[in-house]
């Protein structure tokens, strides 16, 4: 009987393990605001950012330099920047909204260091 090397099995095993550990699946709601106005909130009081998250309107989040920088979500005192596609729903989630500010959404996705890999994006109530 011939012995199948496990090496190469190994190796497969803790890759695909690696993969499912890195991509947790989450689903979050709070306030999409674009990166370039979120920075310097993002790092500060977690109630200061979501105060601001909830006030960021729509015609900023709209505004040629803001579109460019892309969009997240401040979830839970926490901001979590998209991936493109992330920008792209948001994006047009603003187009769409008639809020002008108080923009909340879920997120459906998957967290991949630190970003949004997003699959869903809604508008939420």
């Amino acid at each position: 009987m011939k012995k199948k090397p496990i090496f190469p099995s190994l190796i497969a095993l803790l890759f695909v393990a690696s993969f499912v550990s890195a991509h947790e699946k989450v689903k979050l709601t709070g306030y999409v605001a674009d990166v370039m106005c979120s920075a310097d909130h993002a790092k500060g009081n977690p109630e200061d950012a979501m105060k601001f998250a909830a006030e960021h309107t729509r015609e900023c989040g709209l505004m040629e330099e803001c579109v460019k920088s892309g969009y997240g979500i401040f979830a839970d005192g926490k901001w979590y920047p998209f991936d493109a596609k992330g920008n792209e729903l948001a994006k047009a989630l603003f187009e769409k909204t008639q809020k002008k500010d108080h923009v909340k959404v879920t997120v459906e996705g998957m967290k991949h260091d630190g970003k949004i890999l997003v699959e869903k994006l809604t508008e939420a109530q």
